[in-house]
């Protein structure tokens, strides 16, 4: 079982990567005797697993930070196209004018396409009616809010703001998403749903469950083929199989 902790960042450069090669040289140690132990202990394999692996992501995150603090030449490049689309309608009679407005941007990069929407629509008659509608979809590597890993998904949102911080992965830079937002998140490892900054329901593959903060059944809820659970006449149990 691993236990050891990346080393924390101490002395110079060099002192710390020479600590990070000495701690993977026993991190590989460690895995190959993991591997041997659940051979003999199948049942908590899947549990060593995913703290091996976890381990590993740590591992990888402390040493790409010091290769990119300690870097004496970086080299990058980004390839980038945008397009944008307008259209307006304007409608007048005795009555009274209408107008909308439609602009969409679609800006792609090598790590993802972003697509913005703002619609404006006014009435002007008696009363004055006006809305408005920002929207922006993300497509290609996202940051999970909640693990801050980056994950191939789309991101949903009719108002999707992002902080002035910038990422470089890859030779690329990206945004971080901003917190306190209402969004849907899709990736290749679930999905999630973002209610002002709290995550409040998600679907996760790791343990094929889906995990909701609050839940309203109206009716029913079922369980299996054979069991249910009913409101009808006062809250029940009924067994429904052969």
């Amino acid at each position: 079982m691993i236990r050891e902790l990346p080393p924390q960042p101490q002395g110079t450069a060099e002192q710390q990567l020479a600590a990070l090669r000495d701690y993977l040289v026993r991190l590989a140690q460690s895995l190959d005797e993991a591997a041997g132990s659940a051979l003999a202990a199948p049942l908590s394999s899947s549990a060593l697993q995913r703290q091996n692996e976890k381990a590993v992501r740590d591992s990888a995150e402390t040493l790409k930070a010091l290769i990119v603090k300690t870097a004496e030449q970086i080299t990058e490049r980004a390839d980038r196209r945008a397009e944008e689309y307008k259209a307006l309608y304007v409608a007048q009679s005795d009555f009274g004018s209408y107008y909308s407005a439609i602009e969409s941007q679609v800006c792609a990069t090598a790590r993802g396409t972003v697509e913005s929407f703002r619609y404006d629509e006014a009435i002007e008659a008696l009363e004055r009616y006006t809305r408005t509608l920002d929207g922006q979809i993300r497509r290609g590597a996202v940051e999970d809010p909640y693990t801050h890993e980056i994950h191939l998904g789309i991101a949903i949102s009719e108002k999707l703001s992002f902080t002035g911080e910038t990422v470089t992965a890859d030779g690329l830079a990206y945004r971080k998403l901003a917190a306190g937002q209402t969004l849907g998140l899709y990736t290749s490892k679930g999905w999630q749903f973002w209610i002002g900054g709290v995550r409040s329901g998600w679907f996760s593959s790791e343990d094929s469950m889906l995990h909701i903060a609050n839940l309203v059944v109206e009716e029913r809820l079922q369980l299996g083929a054979s069991w249910e659970f009913g409101v009808d006449g006062g809250f029940g149990l009924r067994y429904t199989g052969g």
